[in-house]
């Protein structure tokens, strides 16, 4: 009897031990990496959010940032993503050109795609965008998780001639991103575009070795760049909002309540980072205006049917199957 006793006691003391080493440990959760290019201060606060909201609808699941182009640049992002190295992104939306099967993505970068950020977000809500989309989440390996905040619209800055027409343009060195769209629009309009990395480009602009940049009106406040810029003309000529996206490998390794929540957490995290930029390039206008900047009204019409020739001339059918441009127009 003894024997036996002692013999149930092992069992139960062992199976005892088996469902606690079975339990999750306090405080271990599921870590999933999220990379972007910004410096933490720019985007770290959204993809912060992000975390928060996922956390409250699934909190075994914890999501860590790495920005400031830690884990790469954003080809060996989505290299990695597709590999399943790499959890997910936060990235710019119009950089969905950049995977493999995002080729025909490269009319985000177009000028004047959109009209208003409204425009923009009929078209990602829309079938044309889907589409699209499906094709290049099959070959890039990547599922598109949906938009986390407008970006600021992108605007020309200079240090000594105020852009009113495209005419302006001509002989103005500029830094701006050298995608294939932006770079033969502004060569149209006669400027010359210049790459230059974010961190040298202040002191180009102080040294005169650029004419000016663009961007929004948040970096353009944040960046201090009216130190050594004199005008703004907020053509809004690219218009593009934050994204989040996740590799194929690792959505099919989380459960139903994980995918869930990541999908969920999505428009909380929207709403507050479309207003938190809202609120950013309100106060932007004002601090560069008391810092001696003139934002100075440009002509939109000129520069958006200029625009409609450039991208006919140059782009469509070239870039993206011919058509496609003026599909998108039409959503408005």
């Amino acid at each position: 009897m003894m024997f036996r006793s002692k013999k149930v006691f092992f069992v139960l003391a062992l199976a005892l031990a088996v469902m606690v080493t079975a339990l999750p440990a306090p405080g271990s959760a599921k870590i999933l990496k999220i990379a972007f290019v910004a410096p933490p201060p720019v985007w770290g606060p959204v993809a912060e959010k992000y975390a928060e909201e996922v956390a409250k609808l699934c909190p075994g699941l914890e999501i860590k940032s790495f920005g400031g182009g830690q884990l790469g640049p954003l080809p060996q992002n989505f290299a990695e993503v597709k590999m399943g190295k790499l959890d997910m992104m936060l990235a710019d939306s119009g950089v969905l050109m950049i995977p493999k099967g995002g080729k025909d993505f490269s009319v985000l970068f177009a000028p004047y795609t959109f009209n208003s950020q409204a425009h923009m977000r009929k078209y990602f809500a829309s079938d044309l965008f889907k589409e699209m989309i499906a094709k290049t989440e099959k070959v890039a390996g990547l599922k598109f998780l949906g938009l986390a905040g407008d970006r600021a619209p992108r605007l020309i800055s200079t240090s000594s001639r105020k852009v009113v027409t495209p005419a302006d343009m001509k002989g103005l060195k500029l830094r701006v991103p050298l995608t294939p769209p932006v770079k033969v629009a502004m060569e149209a309009w006669g400027a010359t575009p210049i790459p230059l990395s974010a961190a040298e480009l202040y002191m180009a602009m102080k040294q005169g070795t650029v004419d000016g940049q663009d961007n929004g009106f948040d970096a353009l406040y944040s960046a201090k760049y009216y130190e050594v810029q004199k005008y703004v003309s907020p053509i809004d000529y690219v218009r593009s909002a934050l994204m989040v996206v996740i590799s194929t490998k690792v959505w099919n390794k989380l459960d139903p309540q994980e995918q869930k929540a990541l999908q969920e957490a999505i428009t909380p995290t929207d709403d507050w980072a479309t207003k938190r930029t809202d609120q950013m390039v309100a106060e932007a206008i004002e601090g560069i205006k008391k810092e001696g900047m003139e934002v100075v009204k440009p002509d939109i019409a000129a520069f958006s049917s200029s625009a409609a020739k450039i991208v006919k001339d140059n782009l469509d059918g070239k870039l993206w199957p011919a058509g496609l441009y003026q599909k998108i127009k039409a959503l408005d």
